[in-house]
């Protein structure tokens, strides 16, 4: 089994760096036929900040809305191995979503030493008031919980969700002001 150190880099750099949140996170990773290339998906539903400064969270929904609309973000992803196909940032049932769709060339750029033959084991970091879901297995130690997926698994899934999420920002309404100035 290979530890992923690759994805969890890439998993936690994705999208929210520095102090956005949600209360959920969907991550999809499906390889092509040939076991390299592929569709790498993250939706995060209800994005948040979690500072209670104002000035903060003014600067985390800005890097939000560069991340949705610029072009320093699409460059960052290629950096990783990732090409960014669409990005989208809406209201969906009164909560704000991110959704970013992504292709790969090869699967090694993300995971190092990945390889199909083998049992691919990812490591969860601070699970405390999450709830975890995934295709693959979840195995909880005395001091460690990880995902364990078999060889030859060609999508990996992955949903985690806050238990109770309660974010100190408002981005519902800072969206609402952004969409009515464009």
């Amino acid at each position: 089994m290979r530890w992923p150190v690759g994805l969890l880099y890439v998993l936690s750099l994705l999208l929210l760096a520095g102090c956005l949140v949600s209360e959920v996170t969907e991550y999809t990773l499906t390889l092509n036929a040939d076991g390299k290339s592929g569709t790498f998906t993250t939706v995060m539903r209800h994005v948040e900040s979690d500072s209670r400064d104002s000035a903060a969270q003014e600067k985390d929904f800005a890097t939000l809305i560069g991340n949705w609309k610029g072009d320093r973000f699409l460059l960052d992803q290629m950096d990783k191995g990732l090409y960014v196909k669409a990005r989208n940032l809406s209201m969906e049932k009164g909560k704000l979503v991110w959704r970013e769709s992504s292709i790969f060339a090869d699967v090694t750029k993300l995971i190092p030493g990945f390889s199909p033959d083998s049992a691919l084991r990812f490591p969860l970091t601070d699970t405390s008031g999450l709830k975890v879901t995934s295709n693959g297995k979840l195995i909880a130690t005395r001091d460690s919980t990880f995902i364990v997926w078999p060889p030859h698994t060609r999508t990996f899934e992955m949903k985690s969700s806050q238990r109770n999420f309660t974010p100190a920002s408002n981005f519902v309404k800072s969206f609402q002001k952004y969409s009515r100035k464009r």
